[in-house]
Parts: structure tokens; sequence; C-alpha cells
């Protein structure tokens, strides 16, 4: 009975040995159950998404601060906002990468650096955030410009509301209600391509001609177009304290595919 007794008890300690010996891994990493991942979603205001839900999107994000007013003029720190859109999961170091671009539509982009925010879950105090980012002086001396914003985190769970820009100008009707821009538009594929200028939003369109709207661009050529506004006569001048009076937005596709556009911004002040 006394030698039963040992056999069962060494049985016993073996396999309690094997459950407690180490198991070896070809990898460092540990593997975390899918059912406790919780998938942050960072967010700015993206024209692409506008454009493919169908509208013609505003380049004078509300979430980017690029120019002072009036008249428009650059300004020393850039300023960008961001959220995060998860009631689910925090979006922690966030990374924002910053880069410009000479004023016009498609033109080649440079970098400005990048940053980290920590963003808490929607509805949660922290779950949006704003860097501060100082005017490269070569951005400043350029005068007109545009800023480029890309959100990266490695499990965003809508990449399709990660990317915005800024391009503006503008002019005060004091000045005269009549206003021609020229816009560099630059094809930046790899092949010709045909772009499409349109306007908007709709109780502005009216004004505006855009000379030629339509452009055929070889592999990585630009061409000028101009944009002309009228401000009817009929339009009032705007309450005193007011900044923007109406915004024109002029949006370029590529190919029927978007690539990016300008706002010309205007303060009814006469």
């Amino acid at each position: 009975m006394e030698q039963a007794s040992t056999k069962f008890s060494a049985a016993r300690s073996r396999s309690l040995c094997e459950k407690l010996r180490p198991v070896f891994r070809g990898s460092c990493c540990i593997r975390v159950p899918e059912e406790i991942i919780h998938d942050p979603d960072p967010a700015t205001y993206d024209q692409q998404l506008n454009f493919l839900a169908g509208t013609i999107p505003t380049f004078n994000s509300p979430d980017i601060d690029t120019v002072d007013v009036w008249p428009i003029r650059p300004i020393d720190n850039l300023r960008v906002s961001c959220r995060n859109l998860s009631a689910t999961s925090s979006a922690n170091q966030t990374r924002i990468d910053l880069s410009w671009s000479p004023w016009g539509i498609g033109m080649q982009r440079q970098a400005i650096g990048s940053s980290y925010v920590d963003l808490a879950r929607v509805g949660f105090s922290g779950s949006e955030a704003k860097i501060l980012w100082p005017l490269p002086p070569v951005v400043k001396a350029a005068g007109r410009y545009g800023i480029f914003v890309k959100l990266f985190h490695p499990y965003d769970t809508n990449a399709l509301n990660n990317q915005g820009e800024q391009t503006v100008d503008g002019f005060q009707t004091s000045g005269g209600r009549s206003k021609t821009f020229v816009v560099p538009v630059r094809n930046p594929t790899a092949a010709t391509q045909t772009v499409v200028l349109s306007v908007g939003p709709p109780p502005v369109a009216p004004w505006v001609t855009v000379v030629p709207s339509v452009l055929t661009l070889a592999a990585g050529a630009q061409q000028d177009v101009m944009v002309a506004i009228n401000v009817p006569a009929a339009i009032p001048p705007s309450p005193a304290g007011t900044l923007i009076s109406a915004a024109v937005d002029v949006l370029a596709t590529i190919g029927g595919a978007y690539l990016g556009g300008i706002s010309i911004l205007i303060l009814f002040d006469a």
C-alpha cells in the first residue's frame, strides 16, 4: 500500500512539473487575445472623406490654422487639432505628421516634422488635442502655401479620417468685389492624367469662373488655372466683427480620383 502511494505521489509530481515547465517560443512577442483588443480612431477633418461622401469639401480646414486675417498673412505657429472617435479605446501616442507645399493643387510636398499626442476615449477629458508647431522660415517666406496633416496609430480602426489640409488665400470686398487668382495645378502621378476642377458650395458657385476647368497634364507637369470671383453687388456687407463672410472651395479630381484643392476666403466689408 505504501509503494502504491509513493508511485501516485511521484506521478503527481511529474504532472505538476510538466505544467510548470517553461514553454520556449520562437519569438519574444506574446499574442494578445482579440477579445481584449480595442481599436482607437484618431481623426481630423478629412477632405477626401467628404469627397467620397459626394460633397465638395472646404480646404479651410476647421482643424488647421495656417494664416491670420485681415489681410491674410502667415502665422508664427501652426495650430492643428485632432480627436479620438473611439468610445472603447484611448489613442495614446498618436503620431501627427506635418508637411507643406507651395500654393496650388497637387504641388510637391516637403516634410515639416512630427509630434505625438495621447487621446482619451471619446466623451472623456483629453479626447481632443491641439498642437502648436513653429512655421518654418522657408514656408513663411513663401507667403502662400498648403499645410498637410496625417495622423497615424498602429491600431487605428478607420484610416479614412486621418488626413487633412489647409490651402487658402482671400480678399476683402473693400478692395473690389472682383478678384482673379492664379492657381498652379500639378499632376503628381507617373502618367498623363485628366484633371477636372469643380466649385462649391452651391450658394457661391455662380460667382466663380474657372479657366480651364478641365486640363490634361503629362506626368509631373503643371499648368496655371485662373479662378475669377465676382461677388454680386446685391450681397450686403457683413456685420461688424465678422472674420470670414464666405469661402469659395475649388476641388480637383485626377482620373476621377481625389487630388486636392484650395479655398478663397472672402470678407464682405464694403
